[in-house]
């Protein structure tokens, strides 16, 4: 199923307490998720460091819970802008060039659910088509956002655009996903089972977080099926993409 975590503040935060220290992290959510599943296929952390446009990735294919780098990855990052995702693989094999995040340019990405790679692999570009690294559908769903946002000059219509895209090809199950350019991070549900794959916000003084479910204490508040989130450190938006 997949779990992720993203944060965007107004001054370097430390990530740890989502990461490892409170109750749910995503440490522990590796162990099981809310369903009582694991998510063991590989781990992720990106983050923007303010002097770059580029993200730095630290990324293993194997269990969060079992990486002394997740531990120290988590210790060491301090970031205004930062995302985390735990894999459960679906069809495609446990290596790196399949963990998410990926990235591109200034772009990270990743992904929570299931899309058909095939079909989504005949509307990409060869440019776009050609980038790609891994057997697994979220890389090809991020290559096909990338083309939208290429060629349009309002990213929301170009996210608008690709997900109607990814939607109409049909066979998925969830198309949830954290998408951020180092300034601001789209955070996008939907879901043949919203439960399931589900999205929470949460806004603190100077922050904005959201994750595939609740971490640690506070108020969370469900982003609603079919809702596209756009967080800044003052707070968020929403809007409707399907």
């Amino acid at each position: 199923m997949c779990r992720m975590f993203g944060i965007v503040a107004t001054t370097p935060q430390s990530i740890a307490p989502w990461m490892t220290d409170i109750e749910p992290s995503l440490r522990s959510l590796a162990i099981a998720d809310k369903s009582g599943q694991p998510n063991a296929d590989g781990w992720g952390i990106t983050w923007y460091d303010g002097e770059q446009d580029c993200p730095h990735v630290v990324k293993e294919p194997g269990p969060a819970n079992e990486s002394p780098l997740f531990e120290q990855t988590a210790r060491e990052v301090s970031a205004c802008v930062a995302l985390a995702h735990i894999r459960r693989r679906s069809r495609t094999s446990r290596r790196l060039a399949n963990t998410h995040p990926f990235v591109a340019g200034r772009w990270a990405f990743c992904h929570n659910g299931y899309c058909s790679r095939e079909r989504l692999m005949e509307h990409l570009l060869p440019k776009f088509r050609n980038g790609l690294e891994g057997e697994n559908d979220s890389e090809v769903y991020f290559a096909l956002l990338l083309q939208h946002l290429e060629s349009a000059t309002d990213p929301l219509d170009a996210l608008r655009g690709a997900v109607h895209e990814v939607a109409s090809v049909g066979d998925f199950t969830g198309l949830n996903f954290l998408l951020c350019d180092g300034r601001r991070m789209y955070a996008f549900h939907y879901s043949t089972d919203p439960e399931r794959h589900s999205m929470y916000l949460q806004h603190q003084s100077g922050r904005e977080l959201v994750a595939s479910e609740p971490l640690g204490a506070g108020s969370w508040e469900e982003l609603p099926n079919g809702s596209l989130a756009v967080l800044t450190p003052a707070g968020h938006t929403l809007a409707s993409l399907i």
